[in-house]
């Protein structure tokens, strides 16, 4: 998993890259840590460059929507790749997240 975060006024937009599995889930913590700390009101995931997530990668996503929830913030899900875009219409994702094409 690579990752990069770019801050715009209320917005904090986290391009993640590569693979987004359990092996993953110590170094996404850090990252979320990162992330939450910009106390932005919009927490936008782009994922055109996730070329694969498992059942953890999905759970790591719902953690950063309960963190951002939890100072009434809002979790975006940006461009996932088609094999990731499978798996959130299988998990259902849609009726959680706003996904953006």
């Amino acid at each position: 998993m690579d990752y990069k975060i770019n801050v715009e006024g209320q917005t904090a937009r986290i391009k993640l890259g590569g693979r987004l599995t359990f092996s993953h889930h110590r170094e996404y913590r850090d990252v979320l840590n990162q992330l939450m700390s910009h106390k932005a009101q919009i927490y936008e995931f782009d994922l055109s460059g996730v070329d694969f997530i498992d059942s953890a990668g999905l759970g790591m996503l719902l953690i950063a929507k309960q963190h951002a929830e939890a100072s009434s913030a809002e979790v975006v899900l940006k461009k996932p790749a088609e094999e990731v875009q499978r798996m959130l219409k299988v998990a259902k994702f849609e009726k959680m997240f706003n996904i953006i094409q």
